[in-house]
């Protein structure tokens, strides 16, 4: 089996070339420097070449004209080429495939279903190009390089830079389950594949729950390895315990082994309820707890890891995770992400019906609660506070109102940025992008619409960059059961008050693995895991230090995004415990670390 980790670049440079090598040569050096070994030249005809590594493969099939290059980790019967030609719902696995025909020079580029492998498209001064790390374009001369300030703006909202965006003018991020077509006279691209919500399952209640247990085992026990040695990573949370109990049962505990992380400080991580789900099981347990010291150290190393400005700070347990269980001889781990944005567990979809609720009190009622808020709003209390943004939210239609919730750069657009940095956004770019998902998912269901934006974004951008970025540093490949397609679309049939019942989040998945789970795991309330670094920027000095000296250094401010004065206001509203800014000051720390990494140097 293919770990499905490695890169690729392949090259279109319009017309044969001769002086190709030197922007091969410096991208298989690139490549030779990662932990993917020898990168390999592929010669693939006069005008397109390619350089690949690790399990990168190339298939040459000489009756039909075509190179295909693919990076893929597949289980079962169902083909890559199966998948992208006939949709086949019953595809396990990941992948980024490229056919090049070697006759017409026509490039077709397919990313799976949720995107588990990126793929980036530069197009620039009559250079076509595709790579799986932005960092190889950078080999290629007339690339530019130069930075989107667009895309500044969404890592501000986001954290992370959204689909079509990347961090350069002139690349492009592909989205989930994409066919893009490059020829000699076009550019065209297509969703080929995309989340379907029909909710037309009308049975019973316990014939749902059955069919949903049963695709769940199912699914998770597609991905069997052939030594039948499986790594978990193990939270304590839902969904990587129901990964972790379908597995031990399937090869038995004593050939499964759960990796979990936690931190020195309490309240931030669920590692108790792992070690419960671990005994449970019977598996081998491999855990370490990691403090301040340790992530500082993790930092610089991350920073090189990612080809974007990433500010998800859990990205630094996920990376020592991995390396535990790298450490302990697995290589390839299951991973549970996805499973709130299908089954209906995320936070901000029971907060919804919150929300909804004030949304549809009669106008004289909001109106007075609208005034109320308006003079309470000056007084800077964290209670006040809390108030004052349910009441702004729940005035909000959605998308607006889910995108509230992510919207850093858009709330303090006037005092947070310059004048200079502003005239170059459109303030509602952001939230366009939002509005642009909502549309594009043809159900008249609100909450479907959020959880395929969920989908797009929180997983596809975030989530699986977040995983797929840190596993990698320490030599691991992560695969995603809940992501599979055809769990996907059987949850598309799923009927809304199945997925969030008012409040009750993930309704009938809790009840489908009622007889995987140990009660403990049942019964807990969600918590997440995020990294305690708002304490330690309140409380460890290392840590404020390397916040203050990198935001309010000459070099940051020179920079022309923010006003310096905001910065400092953010640093101190923070440390006295105002409001909690951990997400905001990471996200701008971690954005001038990376400029002082590929743009300064």
């Amino acid at each position: 089996m293919s770990k499905g980790i490695g890169d690729f670049l392949i090259v279109d440079y319009s017309n044969p070339v001769d002086d190709w090598k030197d922007t091969i040569l410096n991208a298989k050096q690139h490549l030779n420097n990662t932990v993917f070994n020898e990168g390999n030249i592929i010669d693939i005809s006069p005008r397109i070449k390619a350089v690949v590594s690790g399990d990168v493969k190339v298939d040459d099939q000489l009756l039909s004209d075509v190179t295909e290059i693919s990076l893929s980790s597949v289980f079962g019967d169902v083909t890559v080429n199966d998948f992208v030609e006939n949709k086949s719902e019953s595809f396990f696995g990941k992948f980024a495939l490229v056919k090049v025909n070697r006759k017409t020079d026509t490039i077709k580029a397919y990313t799976d279903a949720t995107r588990q492998v990126n793929l980036y498209f530069l197009s620039e001064n009559g250079i076509n190009a595709i790579s799986t790390d932005l960092r190889l374009f950078s080999y290629i001369s007339e690339f530019s390089k130069t930075v989107n300030t667009e895309s500044i703006y969404h890592h501000l909202n986001f954290a992370y830079i959204p689909t079509p965006f990347s961090i350069y003018k002139n690349v492009t991020k592909l989205q989930p389950g994409t066919e893009l077509t490059i020829n000699k006279s076009a550019v065209n691209s297509r969703r080929y594949w995309q989340p379907q919500y029909q909710e037309d399952y009308n049975e019973p209640e316990h014939v749902l729950i059955e069919k949903l247990n049963s695709k769940i085992i199912e699914t998770i026990e597609a991905y069997s390895t052939s030594s039948n040695d499986w790594g978990c990573f193990l939270s304590g949370g839902t969904d990587s315990s129901t990964i972790t109990g379908v597995a031990s049962k399937k090869v038995g505990g004593s050939n499964t082994s759960a990796y979990s992380i936690g931190f020195d400080e309490e309240g931030y991580d669920e590692l108790e309820y792992a070690k419960i789900a671990a005994q449970s099981f019977g598996v081998n347990h491999f855990s370490t707890r990691i403090g301040a010291t340790d992530t500082l150290d993790a930092i610089e190393n991350l920073i090189k890891s990612y080809d974007e400005p990433f500010g998800n700070s859990s990205a630094i347990p996920t990376y020592y995770c991995a390396k535990l269980a790298n450490d302990n001889g697995h290589s390839v781990l299951l991973g549970g992400d996805g499973g709130d944005e299908i089954f209906g567990g995320n936070e901000r979809y029971s907060k919804d019906y919150y929300f909804n609720l004030f949304y549809s009190l009669p106008s004289p009622v909001k109106k007075l609660a609208t005034l109320a808020n308006k003079i309470i709003k000056p007084i800077d209390n964290r209670i006040i506070n809390r108030i004052n943004n349910y009441i702004y939210r729940a005035s909000l239609q959605n998308p607006e109102r889910f995108y509230t919730d992510d919207s850093f750069g858009s709330e303090y657009f006037d005092s947070m940025l310059t004048k200079d940095f502003r005239s170059t956004l459109d303030k509602n770019s952001s939230l366009n992008i939002l509005h642009d998902h909502y549309a594009d998912c043809h159900t008249s269901s609100e909450l479907n619409k959020i959880m395929y934006i969920d989908l797009q974004m929180a997983i596809a951008d975030n989530d699986l960059t977040k995983v797929n970025r840190a596993a990698s540093a320490a030599g691991v490949s992560v695969l995603y059961p809940y992501l599979s397609p055809d769990l996907i679309n059987f949850m598309g049939h799923i009927p809304n008050q199945y997925k969030v019942n008012k409040t009750k989040k993930r309704y009938l998945f809790k009840k489908a693995v009622k007889n995987i789970l140990p009660i403990e795991i049942q019964q807990k309330k969600k918590q997440g895991f995020g990294l305690p670094v708002g304490e330690w920027f309140r409380t460890d000095k290392k840590y404020r230090e390397l916040l203050t000296d990198t935001l309010l250094s000459q070099r940051c401010i020179e920079r022309g995004y923010f006003n310096k004065n905001f910065i400092s206001s953010l640093i101190y509203k923070h440390e006295k415990g105002t409001w909690d800014y951990t997400q905001e000051l990471w996200l701008l720390l971690i954005l001038e670390l990376w400029h002082q990494e590929y743009v300064d140097a």
